[in-house]
């Protein structure tokens, strides 16, 4: 163990492991942009764990038929919860005093809760999360049993495998990392924060001032902060209202029950 890691490292570091078959999927990941300056800050850490590494099977397989028939292959459940286990165990090696609310499950799954940005938040509070990437047809379900994880899903649509869906899913829990942004109002201001009121984020520009006759609105130019915020706020409604209408309905039906 690291004997120079302190109690507040313990209780504020991230730590989150990657349960996949198909490490590979990570490596550009982990190694660019705020992921990897995040982790080379001590802000977090990111472990990936293969489950063919605890196969038991001398071709290290960790797929099977499915019970009661059906198409494709399905990944079984010791290997991953041998993964599991081992991640575990070097958490609490590692992180011994980290405190609780430690440690959170996830299963990429596209018949798990639907993924958004108040989940990220609430995943983000965990000191150690533990994703599980499916492949072939799926995870067998006895997985999500017995480590009493979350299944969730990024969208009505079905991918080869979990990966991707993780790398969706950590990318948003993490930036609500503490240390994580080098400005917080990025957080506050940007599309389905609680500043806009779960709604889309609005427009933006840059230098020039005009392109193909298309100028800069001219009070995002004059300096006035409650007039720039005011035309912030409207066409953040706006553009809610053409793009996701969905969001106002479902704001409104709340209201209604409330």
């Amino acid at each position: 163990m690291n004997k120079k890691l302190n109690v507040q490292t313990c209780r504020t570091k991230r730590v989150i492991d990657i349960i996949s078959i198909m490490p590979e999927y990570f490596t550009s990941f982990i190694n660019t942009g705020l992921i990897s300056r995040a982790i080379k800050n001590g802000v977090m850490e990111i472990n990936i764990i293969n489950p063919r590494d605890f196969s038991k099977d001398k071709h290290k397989r960790v797929d099977d038929k499915i019970y009661g028939g059906g198409a494709g292959q399905l990944l079984m459940a010791y290997p991953i919860l041998e993964a599991y286990e081992s991640a575990k165990a070097e958490y609490e090696l590692k992180y011994p005093i980290a405190g609780e609310n430690n440690l959170i499950t996830v299963i990429m799954s596209a018949s798990g809760k639907l993924f958004n940005s108040k989940a990220a938040k609430e995943i983000s509070s965990y000191n150690h999360m533990i994703v599980i990437c499916g492949r072939y047809e799926g995870i067998d379900a006895r997985v999500a049993e017995l480590t009493s994880a979350l299944e969730i899903s990024i969208g009505d649509f079905v991918l080869s495998g979990g990966e991707i869906a993780s790398i969706v899913l950590i990318e948003a829990v993490c930036r609500y990392f503490e240390n994580f942004l080098g400005n917080f109002e990025s957080l506050t201001e940007e599309s389905f924060s609680e500043e806009y009121k779960s709604g889309l984020e609005y427009p933006q520009y840059t230098k020039p001032r005009a392109i193909n006759n298309l100028a800069v609105p001219e009070v995002l130019l004059g300096g006035n902060h409650k007039l720039i915020n005011d035309w912030r706020l409207d066409n953040a409604f706006k553009k809610t209202m053409e793009n996701r209408p969905d969001l106002v309905n479902r704001k409104a039906d709340k209201k209604s029950v409330d």
